[in-house]
């Protein structure tokens, strides 16, 4: 059942103490009928964003909406980095914007009813229509399982590095390797022996033993992420898909879905970790540390390196620094052949869009609809991607866009995946390096990646019902309250015995490990039959 406005009453008053921080009012959407000096309605947009992205009342983009709505928008932009707890307080109160880009996801549409279902509504959006038709993936994100359209997704398609790559790399300073005369590691026992040297070799040459020569990202306290540590489950024969079910722990083989964080694989990659950092080769406070010390140290002062590996989106981490380092496949874990190891799977790059607030009357709503038709042009989405059409970025004809500049000091000039995208197959973009380096990087993979079997993969578009859905989300806070900080200890202090590991086992599966698997395949079924 979702939960409606009605019934949040309670929640939201108890997320009052909140508001002086986050200011609750920056997310709402209009006031019944609000207009502008001239009559026409006032769209208020909400988007999530990078600290070092343009302000979009900056943008070209800003006009070309407008005219295209004849409507005023007013954004509300929100740091991606307070918007976890910001989006905690609006959706217990349901003050959504009118339309929100990229902030909302299958679970907040099936826990919540504060959003217009657009199914009925895609014939006002024509270029919805083909967007649809040509992708029709792009659509089943977007939707649940009863056919309601709850937001129109982005798709980089053709112009993305992702969709020929994974977006997840692991990479390494092949100068270092070069200079000590070490080979790229096939295995664990391989990748250790490399790290020490990069520890004791003075592989930067400064006469400083200043190398570091692992860093990991902190561990989600909500589930997995992007670039995550446990990217190397896949050095243990087991697939992970951590921008899609995967940040659950969820993964599938063979067809049968489980839960890593209960397999002997995952425990596996625990003690090898702990083990680096008892032999000094990754920091102590490597889980605590302050994000931006890890970005400090991989692009240091941009002429020696410091760090000798690290998960990452790719090359293009390291700034100036990129030229010494190369993706490298995945080490086999002991006992693990190379014909077992995999890699997180090529994808097409759909990803949250945007989203309409339900219960706006006739004007706001036709309004929102043409601001999202439009956005989702060849040149408004180039545009919004990637800044000023003719300044930023040119149509050269035939579908083709070249970049002439994207970005300075790494602020950027359009509002990248954080706005709405659609990039078709007969469209390509030129001169986007970031893209070229994925592109690069991913190739990689490619091998790892083809040892993944035809059921070893669930599909971006699995929902599940809403029902279960909050079963899983409720059982999620349970599992991720409980895990991730033994987890974090575990691997910084050790620890770790038999005893403990089996306690806790069996206290995950009190916390609904199983039943959240239960519910992952059954949905898994239904949608694999209807296909």
């Amino acid at each position: 059942m979702k939960i409606k406005k009605s019934t949040k009453a309670l929640a939201a008053a108890a997320s009052l103490a909140m508001l002086s921080t986050v200011g609750l009012s920056a997310c709402g959407g209009s006031d019944s009928g609000e207009t502008d000096s001239n009559g026409k309605p006032i769209i208020r947009v909400a988007l999530i964003k990078r600290s070092t992205q343009i302000e979009a009342k900056e943008m070209k983009l800003q006009k070309d909406l407008e005219a295209a709505c004849d409507c005023t928008i007013k954004w509300d932009e929100i740091l991606d980095t307070q918007w976890s707890q910001q989006a905690s307080t609006v959706l217990a109160s349901g003050d959504v914007a009118d339309i929100t880009v990229w902030g909302y996801n299958s679970s907040n549409f099936a826990q919540y009813d504060y959003w217009e279902d657009l199914s009925d509504d895609l014939d006002q959006m024509p270029n919805v229509q083909a967007y649809f038709k040509e992708v029709p993936n792009a659509k089943k994100f977007g939707s649940d399982i009863d056919g309601h359209v709850w937001q129109v997704p982005s798709d980089y398609g053709n112009a993305s590095g992702a969709k020929w790559s994974s977006g997840q790399n692991l990479m390494i300073n092949k100068s270092w390797l070069e200079k000590l005369g070490l080979e790229v590691p096939k295995t664990w026992d391989d990748l250790t022996k490399v790290l020490t040297a990069f520890k004791n070799d003075d592989p930067n040459g400064n006469g400083e033993a200043d190398e570091i020569p692992m860093l990991i990202n902190q561990l989600g306290t909500s589930g997995f992420n992007w670039w995550d540590p446990f990217l190397l489950l896949n050095g243990t024969g087991l697939n992970t898909q951590m921008i899609a079910n995967g940040n659950q722990g969820i993964y599938i083989k063979d067809g049968k879905i489980g839960n890593f964080m209960i397999t002997d694989n995952f425990r596996q990659v625990i003690e090898y970790y702990h083990s680096l950092i008892e032999q000094g080769l990754m920091p102590k406070d490597i889980l605590t540390r302050d994000s931006s010390q890890n970005s400090a140290d991989i692009s240091n002062d941009g002429k020696t390196a410091k760090v000798g590996l690290i998960f990452g989106w790719n090359t293009g981490n390291f700034g100036d620094l990129k030229d010494q380092y190369e993706s490298i496949e995945v080490p086999a874990a002991p006992g693990v052949s190379y014909e077992e190891t995999t890699w997180e799977p090529q994808f097409e790059d759909i990803y949250n869009g945007a989203c309409v607030k339900a219960g706006l009357d006739d004007e706001h709503k036709a309004a929102a609809l043409k601001i999202i038709n439009k956005w989702i042009e060849p040149d408004t989405s180039m545009e919004s991607y990637y800044g000023d059409l003719d300044k930023y970025i040119s149509n050269e004809g035939d579908g083709k866009y070249k970049v002439i500049e994207f970005q300075k000091d790494l602020s950027t000039y359009g509002l990248a995946d954080r706005g709405l995208t659609y990039v078709s197959d007969d469209m390509s973009v030129e001169g986007d390096e970031d893209k070229v380096l994925a592109e690069k990087d991913g190739k990689t993979y490619e091998t790892q990646q083809s040892h993944i079997g035809d059921k070893d993969l669930i599909p971006a578009y699995v929902r599940l019902s809403a029902e279960d859905n909050t079963t899983v989300s409720n059982n999620n806070s349970n599992i991720f309250n409980y895990a991730m900080p033994l987890i974090s200890t575990w691997i910084q202090d050790g620890g770790l015995t038999d005893a403990k590991w089996n306690e806790y086992v069996d206290t995950m599966k009190q916390q609904g490990v199983d039943e959240n698997v239960k519910l992952w395949q059954k949905w898994y079924d239904k949608t694999m039959a209807e296909e």
